[in-house]
């Protein structure tokens, strides 16, 4: 059955207040201002997306990324709740199927399936030879 949209809102709710928990624990000892102005938004913006209020644009999440630079299992945690907010993959995702032209095509073999954790190991080993070969 499909989700109703007012549990799907609660649940977009519920991932906006986990990515800015995630977020300001990622921000640490800095400070809301450096930040802010690094990642090229207002201050205030920044906390309301701290506090859940607000959920990054993609380009504000491609920044905060880039100045955060969270370790890998922040990082997957973030980009999770990130992709249940915009139904959409994290920004560099989505540049990484823009610069491959016919990623797309490639991508639809699976549409409707999802990968077993073996089968997404054997993707990863198949992409990783791909940058080896380079």
């Amino acid at each position: 059955m499909a989700k109703s949209k007012n549990s799907n809102s609660k649940e977009i709710e519920k991932q906006k207040i986990k990515l800015g928990k995630l977020i300001k624990e990622c921000r640490d000892k800095k400070s809301l201002r450096s930040v802010s102005d690094a990642v090229g938004i207002p201050p205030s913006n920044l906390k309301y997306i701290e506090d859940g209020v607000n959920a990054p644009s993609p380009e504000t999440y491609a920044n905060l990324i880039s100045e955060l630079s969270p370790q890998a299992p922040m990082r997957k945690k973030m980009d999770r709740a990130y992709m249940a907010i915009r139904s959409a993959p994290p920004p560099n995702v989505c540049k990484v199927i823009t610069a491959n032209e016919g990623l797309n095509d490639s991508l639809r073999i699976i549409e409707g399936h999802t990968l077993t954790k073996e089968q997404l190991k054997e993707l990863n080993a198949l992409l990783n030879s791909f940058l080896s070969n380079k």
